[in-house]
């Protein structure tokens, strides 16, 4: 419990004192200004790292937190909503489809 608060402190100190340039552009992107534009995408980004620090349970949320990671990193690098989305919705679609092939092949191996 006190690895995964130490680790979310960690990378939420480094967002906003390193990377604030970026967090700023990403909030101006999500509609915020000021403290706002800096403090909310990096709060998401800590809150993300503490729910994958958990390495005894993980599941879904997991998931939504390398999502929220991988699209702010995304909008930070490209300034563009659009097409961030079209490469979250493109890569979660093909994980999901490598998830049912894997799955199938499974299935497929275990009855043969």
């Amino acid at each position: 419990m006190l690895g995964r608060i130490a680790a979310a402190l960690i990378v939420y100190l480094i967002v906003v004192f390193h990377f604030n340039g970026a967090m700023t552009t990403v909030g101006q992107l999500f509609g915020l200004s000021g403290y706002w534009a800096l403090f909310i995408p990096s709060a998401l980004v800590g809150l993300s790292v503490y729910r994958i620090a958990d390495l005894d349970n993980w599941g879904p949320w997991d998931a939504a937190a390398f999502v929220v990671i991988g699209g702010i990193a995304m909008l930070a690098i490209t300034g563009d909503p659009q097409a961030t989305t079209l490469e979250l919705v493109k890569g979660v679609t093909t994980f999901g489809l490598a998830g049912i092939l894997a799955g199938l092949t499974m299935r497929a191996r275990r009855g043969a």
